[in-house]
C-alpha cells in the first residue's frame, strides 16, 4: 500500500495498491500525477522518505511545479562530484563548505565561508575574490534536480517541510491499526485494492462527520 496523504488533515489524497516486490520509488511518479489532478491549489512540496531518491520522482514533481523534498540515499553512491558537498554545497579553493546565501528562480547562491564568519581561512578572502564581499557561486538546481534544491538541502527551511511527512506514517497506522488494511482476509490484487480503498472511504467519511459535528458545537 502507498499513500499520498495531505500534510494538514493528515487524510490520503491517492493510492496504490502493488505487489510486495515493488519498490517505493517506482510508484511515486503515478502518485504524483493522481494528486496533480485532484487539487485546485498548488502544489508547492512533495516530501518523501529516502526510499523515494530517484531522479524520475525529482522530475516528476517538476513537472508540475512542484518542489520534491527528499533525504539522500548516499548507501550506494559514489563520491559526489569534485568541488562540492553530497548535499550540493559548493567547496571553496581551500576545501571548506561555502555558505548559502539564499535563492533566485533556478539558482541557489553561496558566499565564502571566511567572509560570512563560518570559518577562519588562513588565506582570508584575497585568494578568492578582490572583492569585500568574498567569493560567490552560483548554481543552477536544474542542473541536477536530485542533489539541488530550492530551498537548499539540509537548511532549516528544508527541513521545516521534511518534518511534515510524519503525517503518512499516521494515515498508514490508523488505516492499519484502528481499521482493518493489515488485516486482509481477500486473495488477488483487484480484491485487495477494494479492501484498501474501503479502508480509505471510512477515514475519510469519519473525518467528515467529525468535522460537521465539531462545527454544529461552534454553532451553538
Amino acid at each position: 500500500m502507498h499513500l499520498s496523504v495531505d500534510t494538514k488533515s493528515e487524510l490520503p489524497m491517492a493510492i496504490e495498491v502493488t505487489p510486495a516486490h515493488m519498490n517505493d520509488g517506482d510508484v511515486a511518479p503515478q502518485l504524483i500525477e493522481q494528486v496533480n489532478q485532484c487539487v485546485k491549489t498548488k502544489i508547492e512540496y512533495l516530501i518523501m522518505d529516502a526510499g523515494y531518491d530517484q531522479l524520475k520522482n525529482y522530475e516528476s514533481a517538476k513537472n508540475i511545479g512542484a518542489q520534491a523534498i527528499i533525504p539522500l540515499n548516499l548507501r550506494n553512491e559514489k563520491e559526489p562530484p569534485a568541488g562540492i558537498a553530497s548535499n550540493g554545497t559548493p567547496r571553496c579553493s581551500m576545501g571548506y563548505n561555502m555558505t548559502y546565501w539564499g535563492s533566485e528562480k533556478n539558482q541557489l547562491k553561496f558566499r565564502c565561508p571566511h567572509a560570512t564568519g563560518k570559518v577562519d581561512c588562513p588565506l582570508g578572502m584575497t585568494a578568492c575574490s578582490s572583492s569585500n564581499y568574498g567569493m560567490v557561486v552560483k548554481v543552477n538546481t536544474l542542473k541536477d534536480l536530485r542533489r539541488y534544491s530550492i530551498p537548499h538541502r539540509d537548511t532549516k527551511r528544508w527541513k521545516e517541510p521534511y518534518k511534515e511527512r510524519t503525517s503518512v506514517e499516521r494515515c498508514n497506522s490508523r488505516m492499519k491499526c484502528y481499521l482493518t488494511a493489515n488485516s486482509l482476509h481477500v486473495r488477488g490484487i483487484e480484491k485487495v485494492k477494494t479492501h484498501i480503498y474501503l479502508n480509505a472511504i471510512v477515514l475519510i467519511a469519519s473525518a467528515l462527520a467529525m468535522n460537521k459535528q465539531s462545527r454544529k458545537q461552534i454553532a451553538i
